[in-house]
């Protein structure tokens, strides 16, 4: 029936689970109870990102055009026009800033989503003795953080911060990075402005990205419980066991770099 095929969030879910059940002895590790906390947490994290964009299009935006629609009608009728029009007043000044403050409630969701995703991922091995952030830095030069290593999700951040510290004006507050290649041109005295087709564009370019970022961080997380285990149990290894170990830790390896350069590379 069709009432019962798998969403795009079911799917994920599923993926998400078969990636985590690579690590051994995965069900006696990690409590049932933490795992579906963790499983929940991603869909139901994902699915607000996905409310709060459907509210900016559906909700906000819809009424800043009423309103500046009607701000024109109004202006048109007044007795005041010709001093208004001298004051150069632009109605759609209200339409411009409500899609800018969409980019900064939409990332807001976004990045408190991963934030606590990684704090969770934590959560859920107990006692670990490097904390995610932390080792993916540490091991490999990874800070999930760094919203401009991946394009799509550095063109929201970077519109988003434009809104909340630079009034909407098209500047750099961090010369750790570069302004997107979107903005290249526009000069740092205009403000930025984006249609809502490019809103929906430039928001579903940051949810594609969402996936490959996960992957990345599971890729990590799975590697770093594979090596906690080895140290753990290595000294009841035989040889043969323990060189298995170590090339399996390397293919591991590899494929947490490989997940990392694919999401920095989009």
């Amino acid at each position: 029936m069709k009432g019962n095929s798998n969403t795009a969030f079911d799917n994920f879910i599923i993926n998400f689970a078969t990636h985590m059940a690579q690590i051994p002895n995965y069900e006696n590790i990690i409590k049932d109870d933490d795992l579906k906390k963790l499983h929940t947490f991603v869909a139901v994290g994902i699915t607000g990102i996905h409310d709060a964009t459907n509210m900016v299009i559906g909700s906000f935006i819809p009424a800043a055009n009423r309103l500046a629609t009607d701000t024109r009608t109004q202006i048109q009728r007044s007795k005041f026009k010709d001093i208004i029009n001298q004051l150069k007043i632009d109605p759609n000044i209200i339409q411009q800033e409500t899609i800018r403050l969409g980019y900064v409630f939409v990332f807001h969701k976004f990045e408190v989503f991963v934030k606590q995703l990684i704090d969770i991922m934590d959560e859920t091995l107990g006692n670990v003795s490097t904390p995610l952030r932390k080792y993916a830095k540490s091991k490999f030069n990874f800070v999930p953080t760094e919203w401009y290593r991946n394009s799509a999700i550095h063109l929201v951040n970077f519109i988003s911060n434009c809104t909340k510290h630079q009034d909407g004006l098209c500047r750099l507050d961090n010369p750790t990075y570069s302004i997107p290649k979107e903005f290249a041109q526009q000069y740092t005295d205009s403000k930025i402005v984006r249609s809502t087709q490019q809103f929906k564009a430039d928001i579903k370019g940051l949810v594609d990205a969402i996936g490959p970022l996960i992957e990345a961080l599971n890729a990590i997380f799975i590697y770093r419980t594979f090596e906690s285990i080895e140290l753990d149990s290595k000294a009841n290894k035989s040889e043969p066991e323990d060189q298995l170990m170590t090339i399996a830790l390397a293919n591991m390896e590899i494929a947490a770099r490989t997940k990392i350069n694919l999401y920095q590379n989009n």
